[in-house]
């Protein structure tokens, strides 16, 4: 029973209502219909607090009040209101989503940049990793051709993907495909993808990932503490020249 009282408070806590508001219903689920004071004493939260939780509960249907002379007394209703909740989120971020699609574009549009300057941004840690990863899949999926050039080496391979497993599934799937050139024996077995090797130096001084794709080329690296960082520069001309000296090193391969 008490593990069920947390599998409850964590689920409406997920749902945006505060801890004392989460404790508050299961109190009042293991009361039945009792007064404030009964609810405080019960949950140990002053009355107070106590009055105010109940108030946003009852405003989300998940409590009820009736009067009986001057008190009033407070009962939860049936935890299957819960779903309910569930379904009115869900018909919010569907409506949410709907605007987004409206709006987000338009925000892009307007998106300020310096004139004939490129956008470069800098990233950090496995989650800066995951977020450039992204972007190619994003970006990728748009293009007229669902493509991207990479250069890949192999001290960095370990790094790049252990936050983003599913990566490769995930640009199958979106129909993207990749052009590498390896610097170093190795590598995941190519899906939907052609690889070349280029001679690893006998130093390892190369261990840096670079992706070209669209209107951006990304250099993702390692620091000496191991953390990985990246750039990312969004520049039409950069990303053609990357790309054109990408295309004659494959010629020759």
């Amino acid at each position: 029973m008490e593990n069920d009282k947390f599998t409850v408070q964590e689920l409406l806590v997920e749902l945006g209502f505060s801890e004392t508001e989460a404790a508050i219903y299961w109190s009042l689920l293991d009361l039945d219909v009792v007064s404030i004071r009964k609810v405080a004493e019960h949950s140990g939260i002053n009355r107070g607090t106590a009055y105010e939780a109940i108030k946003k509960l009852q405003n989300t249907g998940l409590v009820t009040a009736r009067k009986s002379g001057q008190r009033e007394y407070y009962s939860a209703e049936s935890p299957e209101k819960i779903y309910d909740l569930i379904k009115d989120r869900r018909k919010e971020l569907w409506y949410s989503q709907q605007r987004a699609q409206k709006l987000i574009p338009e925000l892009l549009a307007r998106k300020a940049r310096p004139q004939g300057r490129p956008l470069v941004q800098y990233y950090e840690d496995d989650e800066g990793v995951v977020a450039i990863l992204r972007d190619v899949l994003q970006v990728c999926a748009k293009l007229e051709k669902p493509e991207y050039y990479i250069y890949s080496s192999r001290p960095l391979r370990q790094y790049l993907y252990r936050k983003f497993p599913q990566f490769t599934e995930r640009r199958v799937a979106e129909g993207i495909s990749v052009k590498a050139i390896a610097i170093g024996e190795g590598g995941d077995p190519p899906v939907q993808a052609e690889r070349k090797w280029l001679e690893e130096p006998k130093d390892g001084s190369i261990s840096s990932y670079t992706f070209i794709y669209g209107d951006k080329v990304a250099h993702i690296a390692i620091s000496s503490d191991l953390t990985p960082y990246g750039v990312v520069i969004e520049e039409p001309g950069t990303a053609a020249m990357q790309r054109l000296l990408f295309e004659q090193i494959w010629s020759q391969l």
